[in-house]
């Protein structure tokens, strides 16, 4: 299995040769053949569907009509793009159990993490660098080397953040995956998913009580990050996992709209009735509605929502881990606008397609490059 058959790696499956109803074989390098899913395409859709509503949240449209963000219109943008971390874990899961190699299973667990750990330590040091030459025009050359050296005060400011975090808030979801992809891999080549699941709900319980939850009576302090480690990815990769082994139906995909309904309105109460009666953290990450929200979203994506089916969408579902892992040069570029265009509703919701769209363009143009297509898709 590729690495990147992961859904953050992202979708890669790499898969050639003849092909018999939905497998396809492939020779390996150990002589023989391998059969594996082809490649679902609505699951490019979603990814580059996920990938927006990230971009979306980092751009932060409309934060600055209230002190800290306290506006009820970011609030609500910034909740409804919550399904979108989540789904790429369970995308993740599905992907990896679809693939995984049970003749030679640490051979694809050891490929896999591998990955991981190489793109989160390069990116944690390119973002070292002080690349935000915006910044010089009003603040010299040292404005851009303070603001990578902020980077670097943050990511060894503690275990947690040099571990799990990263020199970029974004980074932290890789580590998350390769957590959750070491925790899980016993278990599936056990084909114990029973205690996969008391696992991957035990932690997910952990970071609710010490998360979202953590201002309320039932709430403990667990004096870490609860979205950060295995605490609330290790849930969605199992969730993942477990989708692996259930067939298309007709009916499956009437239950995943349910579910991502469901899941978005539960999503949307929880954090509005936390916020209300308990001052929980403005910006929570998630909490339990989530949980349905972004399984839901992946299912969408796996059983083929007819809205996913489109050919752009598709096309361009492959550029997703070079978005995710660019977009915020993009972002911090445009920081000398901030101030000038704040509140402006044009740019507000414009932002988002612009950081989005040049984004997108510029990892197109980067991986026609074999070195920034080995660190970019």
């Amino acid at each position: 299995m590729s690495v990147n058959a992961l859904s953050f790696c992202w979708g890669r499956d790499e898969s050639s040769g003849p092909t018999k109803g939905n497998y396809s074989y492939r020779r390996t390098r150990y002589g023989y053949y391998k059969m594996i899913k082809d490649r679902i395409k609505t699951i490019d859709s979603l990814k580059l569907v996920a990938i927006f509503f990230i971009v979306t949240i980092h751009s932060m449209p409309f934060w600055s009509l209230e002190p800290l963000g306290d506006s009820t219109l970011f609030l609500a943008i910034n909740q409804a793009c919550r399904f979108a971390v989540p789904a790429f874990f369970v995308l993740s899961g599905y992907l990896y159990a679809t693939n995984f190699n049970h003749e030679r299973p640490f051979h694809s667990y050891f490929r896999t993490t591998k990955r991981l750990g190489f793109l989160y330590v390069f990116w944690c040091l390119i973002y070292l660098i002080p690349y935000n030459i915006a910044l010089i025009p009003t603040g010299g050359m040292r404005a851009s080397i303070d603001f990578s050296n902020w980077h670097y005060q943050a990511w060894t400011s503690g275990w947690q953040n040099f571990f799990l975090g990263g020199s970029k808030a974004h980074l932290w979801f890789l580590p998350a995956l390769w957590l959750a992809v070491s925790l899980s891999t016993p278990l599936i080549v056990q084909k114990n998913k029973v205690l996969l699941l008391v696992v991957a709900i035990t932690l997910f319980l952990l970071a609710l009580f010490g998360g979202p939850y953590k201002e309320t009576p039932v709430g403990i302090d667990l004096s870490i990050y609860t979205r950060n480690g295995p605490f609330f990815s290790m849930v969605f990769f199992t969730a993942g996992v477990v989708l692996a082994g259930i067939r298309k139906t007709q009916r499956i995909l009437l239950y995943s709209y349910i579910i991502f309904f469901l899941g978005f309105f539960w999503h949307f109460v929880e954090f509005f009735w936390l916020r209300k009666h308990f001052g929980s953290y403005l910006i929570n990450d998630f909490n339990s509605g989530t949980l349905a929200y972004g399984i839901g979203a992946a299912m969408l994506g796996i059983y083929g929502a007819k809205p996913l089916k489109n050919a752009w969408l598709e096309k361009n579902g492959r550029y997703a881990l070079g978005i995710y892992l660019l977009h915020m040069f993009v972002i911090d570029f445009f920081m000398p606008l901030r101030i000038p265009l704040a509140n402006n509703p044009f740019w507000e919701v414009g932002k988002v397609f612009v950081f989005f769209l040049l984004t997108l363009w510029l990892v197109k143009a980067l991986v026609k490059y074999p070195m920034f297509k080995k660190v970019l898709e």
